[in-house]
């Protein structure tokens, strides 16, 4: 049995284009059916072995007809590959599949459907000092996304209905990354300089536990000599297969070290600092 992921959709404030970081677009007649922008909040989401994160979508359409007259659908996965209308096509949206009671859901298995529409639109924009004809959707799924939802890139992908039945979809992108945690980052100096060591965890991409080491992986040094504000790059060290680092730099001066891991597709980033 998959998962549904069902939206409320609200009523939001209208408020000006500018405010919504909208690119130019060629004038068009108010009634004219097009999607201006689609947004998601938080715009770079990250999940921990535990928790969830709910996501908020605005669509900026004109044109738009019907309780149903703008629909979003969500897919883990790039954008599809055929366009459709404005900037993209529509896509089958789809989420993992919910767990069962005492089971943890599989991070591998097939994708359940997902789909999220809308019943209301908002007001025309005003702040022009005329009507506009653009409104701005609001869609808050009720489902979260989770440490069991595949991470990477997801595609949001918004379709306005006109009054005719013709159709126009524009899309956008964000990643959802699974949290990574540097610990027991460390600086200790020696005769041929200072050596920085820490261990590297990412959440358990099996469920199995909270966090495992996270092995392959370059990390960045940093340091910045007492009383400086200048950061010099020191070189990058490598996570083994405990997610143990050790780096060395032929610095003898006091000063503060940073760690970074930079993050991927799936994984978040993380620093950590330490001074020494």
């Amino acid at each position: 049995m998959s998962r549904r992921l069902i939206a409320r959709a609200a009523v939001a404030a209208a408020v000006p284009l500018a405010a919504l970081g909208a690119a130019q677009t060629p004038a068009l007649a108010d009634d004219e059916l097009a999607i201006r922008s689609v947004t998601v909040q938080p715009g770079d989401p990250v999940v921990g072995p535990s928790g969830s994160v709910k996501l908020v979508i605005d669509v900026v359409a004109r044109g738009a007809r019907g309780d149903h007259g703008v629909t979003v659908k969500v897919d883990p996965g790039p954008p599809p590959a055929a366009s459709s209308g404005q900037t993209g096509g529509a896509a089958q949206a789809v989420v993992r599949p919910a767990a069962s009671p005492g089971r943890a859901p599989a991070i591998n298995g097939n994708s359940g459907s997902v789909s999220v529409s809308g019943t209301q639109s908002t007001q025309g924009d005003r702040a022009t000092g005329r009507f506009t004809g653009w409104e701005k959707w609001r869609f808050q799924p009720e489902t979260a996304l989770s440490r069991w939802h595949p991470s990477g890139q997801w595609t949001v992908v918004a379709t306005a209905k006109g009054a005719n039945g013709a159709t126009v979809s524009s899309y956008t992108t964000f990643y959802l990354r699974r949290a990574t945690r540097l610990e027991g980052v460390s600086v200790n100096r020696d005769a041929d300089g200072a050596r920085v060591t820490g261990t590297l965890l990412r959440v358990d991409p099996n469920g199995q536990v909270d966090y495992r080491p996270f092995a392959g992986r370059d990390v960045r040094l940093r340091f910045r000599e007492e009383g400086s504000s200048d950061w010099k790059d020191m070189g990058t060290a490598t996570t083994d297969k405990d997610g143990w680092f050790e780096g060395r730099a032929p610095v003898k001066t006091a000063g503060t070290w940073q760690v970074e891991f930079p993050g991927s597709a799936h994984y978040a980033s993380d620093t950590g600092v330490v001074s020494g």
